[in-house]
């Protein structure tokens, strides 16, 4: 059979397309992940059922609604990992999670009679044989089942020198598996309590809680209280660089405003100045009423200090706020107030204090909240609530804020926190940006740290910020409490509380245990007479508290079970007034430093 030229160009057209096609669809399918075959599942769903639907699905119905390809990825890329010599992998799984991920048997992992135990949990074992090369592993299920699975992987054949490499994901390190090991990083404390022999000094591989997450649909879709329109909402400030000169403006619409502006104005002036705010699409995939969002942030610079200003946000498609009053930090040092919170946890009772203390003290130059602001910092449903509940304290006052472990859920990090807030980003190098920050207000200096990252890796730094500040006051800011009856938090007194004592911080703002507490003077774990001698620990709470027990603390000066309080921080010249109060202005503590 004879070919013409044109045929066989055709022909050639073609084969190249097959390739492509082919190197295409094989390069889709390598990079198939578990968040690609999760994200395309959740729009399939919203298009196929209705809401009340969501609320019912099972695992039976998902596993006939996803398609082979999806199983496929998910049964396979949750875990990877290859090994250079024959290995059984162990596999423990919570024996409490009600159904066994689909993909566990199907693969041919076997269950054995062992058990493995912590203090809290009993896992399964179940085992499987695999030849040396990639070892794929699949997902922990679609239920939300916090104690997810762990493995350890040990040769088959002993004395075979098991070399471990291409782990994915990449950012949990291998353990060896023994009693007293930990196999969760976001609960280093829960430790293994019972190890069957056969399993000791296998290779353990350390996860998260929060990859329960990962392929969550059982019980999973959420709908939010305030969801986004084309009216700007969510506005707060806050400062990343100098409060003389600059400001931070923030809010939120919905996806059809794709553009944000500033418009803003010294007090009583006519000029109008215009800064354009950039834009983030914020997405909540289980968020079945509001899954995305657009977040704006503009940076104003240029601002004069000690000066009013107004301002409004909106853009031109859209709509415009209504304005509101700013003023920059004075140019001189005449004195300044702000007021902190303990854990608001987006309550309604907390916004209800916040708005009434801002009515007490308007001459606040801005907020601080010492960690877990929402009770569930992955779910924006609930920084929708804390904004709301709010009633808008921060379109006037900059709120300067720190991370705590209900920000900072599972182990995930703080993914929502950081798209929320624009902060400084001169913390330590090589751990999240706008995490630990610090800023200086008039003469004081502000170390706002996150103590749900390593405790170490930030030392260095709060040194180096502590030894070189000239400032009259050094206060710092971070969640969990060096001093509590619950517990002793040795690290942080031994890598921080060391420099405190060294480079005499007056005080620390804690939150974490849900109760009041304003220590002694401290130094080296020791009682001062005078706040020269030693800084002051205080840890507070913002909504009612509930103490089962509550043991003496001889380091205490004041204490209260219950809550809500907030605390207003006052200076001028060398003179400190710190009051505690409850929402209807009652003073509960108080005391005075005079340098």
């Amino acid at each position: 059979m004879k070919f013409t030229p044109i045929l066989k160009n055709l022909l050639f057209c073609l084969f190249l397309s097959f390739i492509f096609w082919s190197c295409k669809n094989e390069k889709a399918n390598e990079s198939g992940t578990v968040k690609t075959v999760m994200d395309e599942a959740v729009t399939r769903l919203y298009k196929n059922l209705k809401p009340e639907q969501l609320d019912t699905i099972s695992e039976k119905y998902i596993l006939t609604f996803l398609t082979k390809d999806e199983l496929h990825t998910l049964a396979t890329k949750f875990w990877t990992f290859e090994v250079n010599v024959p290995v059984t992998v162990s596999l423990m799984r919570d024996s409490a999670q009600k159904v066994v991920p689909f993909w566990i048997e199907e693969s041919g992992f076997k269950k054995t009679g062992m058990f493995v135990k912590n203090e809290e949990y009993t896992y399964e074992v179940w085992q499987k044989d695999f030849d040396a090369g990639k070892i794929e592993l699949g997902i922990n299920g679609f239920d939300k089942n916090r104690p997810v699975y762990f493995i350890s992987v040990g040769p088959q054949k002993k004395g075979d020198d098991l070399k471990i490499t291409n782990v994915e994901p990449s950012q949990y390190p291998l353990m060896t598996m023994k009693k007293g090991a930990f196999t969760y990083h976001d609960w280093d404390g829960l430790i293994l309590t019972e190890v069957p022999e056969s399993l000791v000094g296998q290779q353990l591989f350390t996860t998260v809680r929060g990859r329960a997450r990962e392929a969550h649909l059982v019980g999973a879709f959420r709908k939010t209280l305030f969801p986004s329109s084309r009216n700007p909402d969510q506005i707060m400030l806050t400062w990343s660089g100098d409060p003389k000169t600059s400001v931070n403006v923030q809010w939120r619409t919905n996806m059809e405003v794709k553009e944000g502006i500033v418009k803003y104005w010294q007090d009583k002036s006519a000029d109008t100045l215009v800064s354009k705010a950039s834009v983030y699409k914020m997405e909540d995939r289980l968020l079945q009423n509001d899954r995305y969002v657009n977040r704006f942030t503009a940076k104003i610079a240029g601002l004069k200090p000690g000066t009013e200003y107004q301002y409004i946000v909106g853009s031109k498609s859209g709509k415009w706020s209504t304005p509101v009053n700013f003023k920059t930090e004075s140019a001189t040092n005449d004195g300044f107030s702000f007021i902190w919170f303990g854990d608001t946890h987006k309550s309604p009772i907390w916004g209800d204090m916040a708005q009434k203390a801002l009515k007490r003290h308007p001459e606040i130059s801005f907020f601080d909240i010492a960690g877990d602001l929402v009770s569930t910092g992955l779910h924006r449903n609930e920084w929708d609530e804390l904004w709301q509940y709010s009633g808008g304290v921060f379109r006037s006052k900059p709120l300067m804020p720190v991370p705590g472990n209900h920000d900072s859920q599972d182990g995930l990090g703080a993914g929502m926190y950081q798209e929320m807030f624009s902060l400084p980003e001169n913390g330590p190098k090589g751990l999240p940006k706008e995490m630990t920050y610090a800023f200086n207000y008039q003469d004081a200096l502000f170390l706002m740290i996150d103590a749900t990252l390593s405790v170490p890796a930030q030392s260095a730094w709060i040194e180096e910020k502590l030894k070189t500040s000239k400032a009259k006051w050094k206060f710092v800011f971070f969640h969990f409490p060096p001093y509590n009856f619950v517990e002793p938090y040795d690290e942080i007194r031994k890598e921080w509380g060391t420099l405190f004592d060294k480079y005499h911080v007056d005080m620390v703002m804690n939150g974490h245990m849900h109760y009041y507490l304003r220590t002694k003077p401290m130094n080296n774990g020791k009682e001062m007479k005078t706040p020269a001698e030693g800084t002051i620990y205080t840890m507070s709470i913002s909504i009612p508290g509930k103490q089962e027990e509550w043991l003496q603390e001889e380091y205490a000066v004041v204490r209260y079970k219950d809550g809500p309080l907030y605390q207003h921080i006052s200076m001028k010249g060398n003179t400190l007034l710190y009051k505690c109060f409850d929402p209807e202005g009652n003073v509960k503590d108080e005391f005075k430093i005079v340098k």
